[in-house]
């Protein structure tokens, strides 16, 4: 599936609609500001995904740091 693209006042006037995608099909939205990128909407699940890897990485890297 691509990303949608989405302006700030394009989401103020369908944040519903937009809500349901990113959570029931699971669209991506990228918000755009000034016409420059100001955020990404992303489904729950993958927003978990994402910071679990993260702090997996974080918890990797320590355990490194401490055998050295």
């Amino acid at each position: 599936m691509k990303n949608k693209t989405i302006n700030i006042s394009q989401l103020q006037a369908e944040a519903s609609q937009v809500i349901k995608e990113v959570s029931v099909d699971g669209q991506i939205y990228e918000v755009m500001r000034y016409s420059e990128p100001a955020a990404v909407i992303i489904p729950f699940k993958e927003y978990e995904k994402l910071r679990g890897g993260c702090h997996k990485c974080v918890e990797e890297i320590k355990q490194i740091i401490l055998r050295k």
